[in-house]
């Protein structure tokens, strides 16, 4: 994070420069900054839409996991119902005999 604020307070301050250039009327130097501010501009950007992606691939393996958990509690009760039931069938056998 405190490389996208260095980014963001370099982006601010070249455009401050290039405002008093401008006001300055030194329009041949305007030209240097701008192509820095549009460096600075894009790798701001593609930070950005890194950041982005790698949000939408973590949230991706939550949704996984939790479907992933869910089928498993669903597994285990069902495991334990069928159980249950052997559990049951094994005792009523053995009373019987």
């Amino acid at each position: 994070m405190d490389t996208i604020n260095s980014d963001l307070d370099l982006l601010e301050n070249l455009s401050k420069d290039i405002s008093d250039l401008i006001y300055k009327n030194k329009f041949n130097l305007i030209a240097d900054m701008d192509a820095q501010r549009k460096v600075l501009i894009k790798k701001i950007i593609e930070s950005e839409s890194k950041k982005n992606k790698i949000k939408d691939r973590i949230q991706k393996l939550v949704e996984n996991n939790v479907n992933m958990i869910e089928d498993s509690e669903k597994k285990i009760k069902i495991f334990s119902q069928n159980h249950n039931k052997f559990n049951k069938r094994l005792k009523a056998y053995s009373f019987n005999k």
